[in-house]
């Protein structure tokens, strides 16, 4: 006997005569364990949900998207996205329903940092001018002028009386404002005065300010306001910068639900207008929570229904009872382990419970038949413990081994979330081991002894039916053979999937609007990053970038930094003294009762004669805004008149609107002073997105066509890398690591092979010996592979780790019938032996452990639970008809030869 075996046999011996002196003490001593370690892990053990943790910050393109991040901040934005139609009268609704929506994230701070979804006159600084033509400013230069004398006007003696006095001549014509008072400045004009006729009238009858606002009563910073559409007008796009808490399951958790509830009144209040939210992060919480809830009911589906089979196999509760809480022990003690040694679960790490539920309940399956085996041959509990742990122990120990080989496989890998998950789940399945080899049986001595099981034996302890179905080997290999050859051409149909989009769950609103900004838009969620020292550098990187076609949207401080500055500055310059001499800081005037109706009375009869005006040009729209604004200024006359006292009411508003309109004053003069714009003048809000901590200028590179998908993606990062080999951004970041999950997955696959053979000659130093252990685990990956074609079921990132697991549990198989093969005598027969139910069940296990998946929403999540179940299900006919075939065959063959 080699030295393995030795050592192997010495320990599960050493294990026996543990549990049989010391039974209570074991159980007791596991139990106190799991309770530490379940509430330790309960009060510290965290999880980890920064997705950039998942790979090492080493990685050289990880450290350029950590150093990118940590320079110009987090700018992963959630978008709603307000299907418009194309037509005007959408666009309307969409920009109403954007800014109703804005309203109620006004004042959510605290989780909100930003929302964007449009860009006024006084957003884009002073130097707002330099963005127009020259004509435009010529035209805006004599607006100026006319506007200076009613500037000065308003400063010798401002008050309400005076601004409805004013706005009555405009209306009249009795005051000019040039040319540039056209047509198109009704609405707008209108819309002002009835915001002010609608603050007074409820602060005559309430006494508040109906807007609760302390300025804006005119709306004047919405001037010029220009809404984010996209190219083709049909949708309008709102970016809100949400606040990261990555102690929560979702990360943006609480902005998602503040945001979702505000978007829902704002349907209600337009349910003509379809809106979705949408965005990486969106997409990530979602398929956290769908994840969450789907991996919480496969784990209690797997754990009911393996207790169920258990309960049917075992013919009794207590039995089934016993492994599952040897099972609940090892799960607490790779939770506690979790907490010493890394102190935090990941997104992937969090999985191993379902791991172990699929994995480590197998172990128990051999020990509890091999003792149902003993006692039903007449020996009494001692004996039957010591007998099921002396034969299955050793086959127990090496099928952990070369589990444990599947997981520790990943470790030291670049990929930190699927080290960690490895480092776990390889643990956890050790520590089922010790469970299952210490704690079970010690639970079985200790009822065995007091007679605590049902006195009939379980059902289906064998399976001797399968002797008939293997009793002409040579038969039966050929149909194996004959539908494999069948079924190859599946093989080459088996590919790998990389679009993460695919993964998500059908039916979410986050991926149907993702797919609407791919489809009809030219926009993206995704951008890559460039950085340029210098303004020079970003333009020519710009002009270099906007000759390739994959590129859609090249944006940068370019973008707000105007043209021909020069030229237009000099036409500025003419009036930039033009408003010279006014008193911005003029205190309003003391408001009298009959100032105020006759300038009420003023401000009608200038309405009136417009409404005259309008009737006559059939101009009906426009009839029923006059028509509403005469009501409200008759409204306000009656109650001054009934009460004059009343009219003091109106101070606030007076006060608010002399504030409004001399920073309105303040600023016009500014921007017609302004002579050039750069990078330092520009607002800190539009700085901040594009110049880092350290004065670098970002450049953001958005893609032409749909970004998920991974040809598109491939060739994208290839081109940008062709012009920067330091480019950055989700883009880059989400290439990368797909090929290095894939290259970790393929490694590990690979090493686990490596490893689970190398184990398997340790312990046998037969190479024909690991050649019969693996043929369940390559007849089963073939037909998987076979079936994954026909289907159209495909690898991806989400259940490619399956394969390593599959190489495990393959084994397993393997390695339980050889070792059972090799004890047979004589005239006895596989199938008579309580081995083959142990393996099915082991199969049975995992196939339902992770088969809970299969009713997932996320794609992902139910893609890895079909691979691990059809996988789980070959494996187990090979392990169950192919290698007893070949046993048989080996059988005749020694036959023949007089062996």
């Amino acid at each position: 006997m080699d030295i393995f075996k030795k050592i192997q046999n010495f320990l599960i011996l050493v294990l026996w005569r543990m549990v049989r002196s010391y039974p209570g003490t074991i159980v007791i001593c596991g139990l106190v364990l799991a309770i530490v370690c379940t509430v330790s892990s309960a009060m510290f053990l965290t999880l980890d949900n920064d997705q950039d943790n998942l790979l090492s910050h080493e990685l050289p393109f990880q450290k350029r998207n950590l150093a990118q991040i940590k320079n110009f901040g987090d700018q992963e934005y959630m978008f709603v996205v307000i299907e418009t139609g194309g037509t005007e009268s959408g666009k309307e609704q969409a920009a109403l329903f954007a800014s109703s929506l804005a309203g109620k994230l006004e004042d959510k701070k605290d989780v909100i940092h930003e929302v964007h979804y449009a860009m006024s006159a006084k957003d884009m600084g002073p130097g707002v001018l330099m963005f127009a033509s020259e004509d435009e400013i010529r035209e805006f230069v004599e607006l100026s002028q006319n506007i200076a004398p009613l500037g000065r006007e308003w400063f010798n003696g401002p008050g309400l009386a005076t601004f409805l006095d004013m706005t009555a001549g405009l209306l009249s014509g009795k005051s000019d404002m040039g040319g540039s008072a056209g047509a198109d400045m009704f609405v707008p004009t209108m819309s002002a005065l009835d915001s002010l006729l609608g603050e007074m009238k409820s602060s005559l009858i309430e006494g508040v300010v109906a807007s609760g606002k302390s300025s804006q009563i005119l709306g004047l910073n919405e001037v010029g306001k220009q809404y984010f559409y996209t190219k083709n007008g049909r949708l309008l796009i709102m970016r809100i910068l949400p606040k990261k808490d990555y102690a929560e399951m979702g990360v943006i958790g609480q902005a998602l639900k503040v945001v979702r509830v505000a978007l829902n009144q704002t349907r209600e209040e337009f349910p003509e207008i379809s809106a979705g939210l949408t965005g990486r992060p969106v997409l990530s919480a979602d398929e956290m929570s769908t994840t969450d809830k789907d991996m919480t009911i496969a784990a209690i589906i797997s754990i009911l229904v393996v207790g169920l089979l258990f309960t049917i196999i075992l013919h009794g509760w207590l039995r089934p009872a016993l492994v599952m809480f040897s099972l609940f022990c090892a799960m607490a003690w790779t939770f506690g382990f979790a907490l010493v040694t890394l102190g935090s679960l990941n997104l992937l790490s969090i999985v191993f419970a379902l791991v172990l539920v699929g994995i480590g309940v197998d172990f128990g399956i051999h020990v509890v038949l091999r003792y149902i085996e003993g006692v039903a041959a007449g020996l009494s509990p001692e004996k039957a413990v010591e007998e099921s742990l002396l034969q299955t122990g050793p086959g127990v120990l090496l099928g952990g081994i070369t589990s444990v080989c599947a997981f520790y496989a990943v470790l030291g890998q670049e990929f930190i979330g699927l080290a960690e998950l490895g480092l776990i789940g390889g643990t956890g399945i050790i520590f089922c081991l010790i469970s299952m080899l210490t704690v079970l049986p010690s639970l079985l001595l200790l009822a065995g002894r007091r007679n605590m099981f049902p006195s009939s034996q379980p059902r289906m302890t064998t399976m001797p039916f399968m002797e008939k179905i293997i009793s002409r080997p040579v038969k039966v290999l050929l149909v194996i053979v004959a539908l494999s050859a069948l079924a190859y051409p599946g093989i080459q149909k088996a590919g790998f999937n990389y679009n993460l989009l695919d993964l998500q769950a059908k039916g979410l609103e986050s991926v149907e609007y993702e797919h609407k900004l791919i489809k009809e838009s030219d926009e993206s969620t995704w951008f890559a990053v460039m950085t340029r020292p210098d303004i020079e550098g970003v333009r020519n990187l710009t002009a270099e970038l906007k000759k390739i076609p994959s590129i859609g949207r090249v944006d940068s401080i370019l973008n707000y930094i105007p043209k021909e500055q020069a030229s237009k500055a000099a036409i500025l310059k003419q009036e930039a003294n033009s408003l010279d001499g006014l008193n911005f800081s003029a205190k309003p005037i003391l408001i009298e009762s009959d100032q105020v109706l006759d300038s009420l009375e003023n401000l009608t009869e200038s309405l009136e004669d417009l409404e005259e005006k309008l009737f006559s040009a059939g101009a009906k729209e426009e009839l029923k805004i006059i028509s509403a604004l005469l009501d409200k200024a008759f409204a306000c006359s009656d109650i001054i008149e009934k009460s004059p006292s009343l009219a003091q009411k109106l101070i606030p508003i007076q006060n608010q609107l002399v504030s409004e309109l001399s920073e309105a004053f303040s600023w016009l003069k500014n921007v017609l002073a302004v002579e050039s714009v750069t990078p330092q003048d520009l607002p800190e809000h539009l700085r901040s997105l594009y110049i880092g901590r350290d004065g670098a200028f970002m450049i953001k590179i958005a893609p032409v066509g749909n970004i998920w998908d991974f040809d598109l993606l491939k060739s994208f990062v290839a081109e940008l890398r062709a012009i920067d080999s330091e480019v950055t951004g989700v883009p880059v970041v989400v290439f990368e690591s797909s090929l290095l999950m894939r290259n970790t997955f393929v490694e590990a696959a690979g090493l686990t092979l490596v490893l689970v053979s190398l184990v398997l000659f340790l312990t046998s130093f037969s190479i024909s010996y690991v050649l019969l252990t693996l043929v369940p685990l390559l007849v089963g990956i073939f037909w998987l592979l076979e079936v994954m074609g026909i289907t159209g079921l495909s690898f991806n990132l989400a259940n490619f780790f399956a394969i390593p697991v599959l190489i495990a549990i393959g084994v397993d198989g393997g390695v339980h019938f050889l070792a059972r093969w090799k004890e047979l005598s004589d005239g006895e027969r596989l199938y008579d032996t309580s081995t083959p139910v142990a393996v099915g069940l082991s199969f049975c296990t995992t196939m339902i452990g992770f088969g809970g998946l299969l009713l997932a929403h996320h794609r992902g999540l139910a893609s890895l639970g079909g691979i691990m179940v059809v996988g789980s299900a070959t494996c187990m006919v090979g392990c169950m008809v192919v290698l007893p075939v070949v046993f048989k065959l080996i059988e005749m063959f020694k036959k023949e030869r007089g062996v």
